[in-house]
């Protein structure tokens, strides 16, 4: 027989390092919250380092005192496992390294602010009384006045980790033109990097790594020299825009199909004026190094933001339809509204028209507001 040890008597240096393997700042919060003793072990995250922010330099209007990096965490909130329905809350909140500017909700899938008609939303939310899970994170570069700044449609950074120090941050980011350019703490601007001959549609963050794709679908990483080394052989698909998303340490290309007339414009690398009619979802095997198109996603819902791309399961999230992808369609008219692309039948609709996929979103659940919880009626463009 194995013997055990009580892990009262495990080495102190063994709870530092277990918490030190904790990326995000909720899970070292529940590890300090456990005993008093794992408390007085494991210091709290200094208030700077999270998030690991700094501003950067960008040319910008005289008007604009500077520009700098925001993170937005989307969670999943439920209720306790006491009481109350089983699927959750999908929300997202910004936290910017603006010390004056507070918290925002978001739309999960874009950066609108979400805003609630007043006196009906609760004003504070204590995560005590909640069961959070964090989803994803994403990030941003936007100017003093709290808007996108458009010429860097996408960000990745890393680390990410809860304990990252800002100096030991890299953000990679396409700039105008798709070119990949990349910042780290303490340069003077950006630096694009070389060997580029194509567009780049997205960027993210894999196994510790800088990966994107360029509009021919070929996956390429970023080495720790800033060279774009090919990944993936180009995808067979003919889309008009490409999106890296990861699910189940897999990584996969959602290829969206766009069709409309009239000029098209570019808002923060958003297509407004041209609908989205289809979508086509890759799989990258990389033993053999070929593409599999994936006809369905099973029980797992899809979501394409403007700034991250995440899956959920439906079984274990609840409040969203599975083998279905949920993304945003951007017009000058309406805003951003949240749309669903059905794999079975290829159908696309309003998510707002079918409360079963829009439940996870909106409205907030009896558990959060026990009344109903109207958006502001003076907000210009709803949200949903």
């Amino acid at each position: 027989m194995e013997n055990t040890v009580p892990w009262s008597d495990l080495p102190k240096e063994l709870w530092w390092m277990i918490a030190k393997r904790l990326d995000t700042p909720t899970d070292v919060r529940r590890f300090r919250s456990v005993c008093s003793s794992w408390r007085s072990l494991i210091p709290p995250l200094p208030h700077h380092n999270n998030p690991p922010l700094f501003s950067l330099k960008l040319p910008l209007r005289p008007s604009q005192k500077h520009a700098f990096v925001t993170q937005s965490t989307l969670y999943r909130l439920q209720p306790p496992e006491e009481s109350g329905p089983a699927f959750g809350w999908l929300v997202k909140l910004e936290e910017s390294g603006e010390p004056d500017r507070p918290l925002r909700l978001l739309s999960p899938l874009s950066k609108q602010p979400i805003k609630y008609k007043p006196g009906s939303f609760p004003n504070v939310l204590n995560t005590l009384d909640f069961r959070v899970t964090e989803v994803a994170k994403e990030y941003a570069v936007e100017v003093d006045d709290g808007v996108n700044l458009r010429r860097v449609a996408k960000v990745a950074l890393f680390p990410d980790s809860a304990w990252a120090d800002a100096g030991e941050c890299t953000v990679v980011g396409i700039l105008e033109g798709g070119k990949l350019g990349y910042w780290r703490y303490g340069d003077e601007d950006w630096s694009v990097i070389e060997g580029q001959g194509c567009h780049f549609d997205d960027v993210m963050i894999y196994k510790g790594q800088f990966y994107a794709v360029d509009g021919l679908g070929t996956v390429s990483w970023i080495d720790p020299s800033f060279r774009v080394v090919q990944f993936s052989p180009p995808m067979c698909g003919g889309g008009d825009r490409k999106h890296l998303v990861e699910s189940g340490g897999d990584l996969y290309v959602v290829d969206r199909y766009l069709e409309g007339s009239g000029v098209t414009r570019y808002r923060n690398n958003r297509e407004v004026g041209k609908e989205t009619v289809r979508f086509r979802v890759y799989r990258l095997d990389q033993e053999w190094g070929k593409w599999d198109e994936v006809r369905s996603l099973g029980d797992v819902a899809l979501f394409l933001g403007d700034h991250s791309c995440f899956t959920v399961s439906v079984q274990e999230f609840g409040g969203c339809i599975g083998n279905c992808i949920y993304f945003t369609e951007l017009n000058d008219l309406y805003g951003a509204k949240v749309h669903v692309f059905c794999m079975e039948d290829h159908s696309i609709k309003r998510a707002a028209f079918s409360p079963d996929y829009l439940r996870i979103l909106w409205p907030p659940p009896a558990w959060i507001s026990p009344s109903p919880c109207p958006l502001d009626p003076k907000t210009i463009w709803p949200v949903f």
